[in-house]
């Protein structure tokens, strides 16, 4: 009795480890495995495993190859080495000898701990880098040209002045969404300003004027259609104006890249609280990659809209101010037909 519960709790323990484990003797047979350590290395059995040999059992790999050489050597120190594992999991590999009350080597116990999840971030930082460093290399340089031909005396005509000062204005609010959504990501835990009541029609205009100017540049239409007033709501008015324009922003290039089409900013005031609606005809967002848009750090894998790049912190950032609000940000797409991000924010009760 006694024996089977201790040998019941040691397979409780075995499970509860956050790793992949398993225990060889000297002679390189298994004595007991977890199921994290199947799943990560094959799909027999465990009664498959134990008392087999590892050579008969694991598949060909990095992993294999270091455990067999170190029950060969019988090396009685901590082993570990990152390995591959079949078929394309990297794994940190920890291999700790067991001993006996004598001081004698009975065998080695092998932890697995998968890094291809902690690899993965660390290539979508190396994106992200990359990205950053293309969206504020492109404004600049166009800033700076612009700049240098004013200078050499294109600033005398007024009409040529004012078209590259647009330019310039547009080029520095593009570097300034930005920098606020990587401060956003960076601080998400800031202390935010006062709700105040606000109608959110005149911010709802000012972030449309913002990109008149982009919109006529990829001949697109940027189309308000907005009453004259809603009712207030309770809202930090320059976070909500950050997500229309984050919205806006997405809208206008993912229709541009047709080269025509419309962009359409709509409001309405319902039982429950208020509804933002940005439309547009872009080229629209695939179904199964839809709901992972508001994922820090994700772009879009497929189609057109791929192209566009981007830090993948705009949409994110945008959902966790429109529910810090109490809200929701949701989307629908269309492959070639476009897209609506619709926002709610209730009224105060």
């Amino acid at each position: 009795m006694a024996r089977r519960v201790r040998g019941q709790l040691l397979d409780a323990l075995l499970e509860s480890l956050p790793d992949a484990c398993l225990g060889v003797d000297r002679s390189g047979r298994v004595r007991f495995v977890n199921q994290k350590a199947l799943k990560l290395l094959a799909q027999k059995p465990q009664e498959d495993w134990v008392d087999q040999s590892i050579w008969d059992v694991l598949p060909t790999s990095d992993f294999l190859k270091l455990l067999g050489q170190t029950v060969k050597s019988s090396v009685d120190t901590p082993v570990e080495q990152v390995v591959l594992v079949p078929p394309q999991s990297l794994c940190l590999c920890q291999l700790s000898p067991v001993h006996n009350d004598e001081n004698r080597l009975q065998g080695w116990v092998a932890y697995l701990r998968d890094m291809t999840p902690v690899q993965q971030i660390e290539k979508g930082l190396d994106d992200l880098l990359r990205d950053v460093n293309q969206q504020l290399r492109t404004p600049i340089t166009a800033i700076k040209g612009y700049v240098e031909t004013l200078l050499e005396g294109a600033y005398q005509s007024p009409e040529v002045t004012r078209r590259f000062l647009q330019v310039i204005n547009e080029e520095t609010n593009r570097m300034t969404r930005l920098v606020l959504s990587l401060e956003e990501a960076a601080n998400p835990n800031a202390r935010p300003a006062e709700m105040s009541s606000v109608d959110l029609i005149p911010v709802l205009r000012r972030a449309a004027t913002m990109f008149e100017g982009v919109a006529r540049e990829k001949n697109l239409s940027l189309l308000c259609d907005l009453p004259e007033r809603l009712p207030a709501v309770e809202v930090r008015e320059d976070e909500i104006h950050k997500v229309v324009v984050n919205l806006l922003d997405n809208a206008i290039k993912c229709t541009g890249l047709k080269g025509f089409g419309q962009v359409k900013l709509q409001a309405e005031a319902r039982r429950s609280g208020l509804e933002i609606h940005i439309s547009d005809t872009g080229v629209g967002i695939a179904e199964h990659e839809l709901p992972r848009v508001f994922e820090k750090f994700y772009r879009v894998q497929e189609g057109p809209a791929a192209e566009l790049g981007g830090t993948g912190l705009g949409l994110a950032v945008s959902r966790q101010i429109v529910q810090e609000h109490g809200g929701q940000l949701d989307a629908r797409s269309q492959v070639g037909q476009g897209s609506t991000f619709t926002v709610r924010l209730p009224f105060k009760r």
